[in-house]
């Protein structure tokens, strides 16, 4: 018995890496979803543009990208909205609950199937990533590369600034 209460105890301890934003209502929320849309649309465009301007990918090549940026994002936003499906579900938990113990006993469950649905969020983005690459020719891929350590390199420049 005290076995299975130190492994949930462990569990509860190790996935307890969902944090919960702030009530807002729906309209402060809608604003800000399509705020953030809008940025993801334009820095999408950039990226587009950038790549575009220095792969220099040809028309059959864009058309594949897309088929398959769309069937990426079609996959991903299932995942996505399940994965928000239930950080509602465990907030809810802990909102609606007198004990931290007792909502995190009830939500451990909850926040294993959240951590799954984040593995799988990570491998769609990883296929994804692989199918582009499968597109390129070989000066195409060297490009990348390149593209993808400056990337790696500013996102750490960034992160050390903060």
């Amino acid at each position: 018995m005290m076995k299975q209460i130190l492994i949930i105890l462990t569990i509860i301890l190790s996935l307890n890496f969902v944090t919960f934003a702030k009530d807002i209502n729906n309209t402060d929320n809608n604003s800000f979803k399509q705020q953030k849309y809008s940025e993801f649309q334009m820095r999408q465009k950039n990226f587009d543009a950038m790549l575009d301007s220095r792969l220099h990918l040809t028309d059959e090549q864009k058309q594949k990208i897309n088929e398959n940026r769309v069937q990426y994002r079609q996959e991903l936003q299932k995942t996505i909205k399940k994965m928000e499906y239930l950080g509602k579900k465990i907030k809810k938990i802990y909102l609606t609950k007198t004990s931290k113990i007792q909502a995190d006993i009830e939500s451990t469950p909850l926040k294993l199937e959240l951590a799954m649905l984040k593995q799988k969020a990570d491998k769609i983005r990883i296929e994804n990533r692989k199918k582009f690459e499968q597109i390129l020719n070989d000066d195409q891929k060297a490009e990348f590369e390149k593209i993808k350590q400056e990337f790696h390199n500013k996102k750490i420049k960034n992160k050390n600034r903060n």
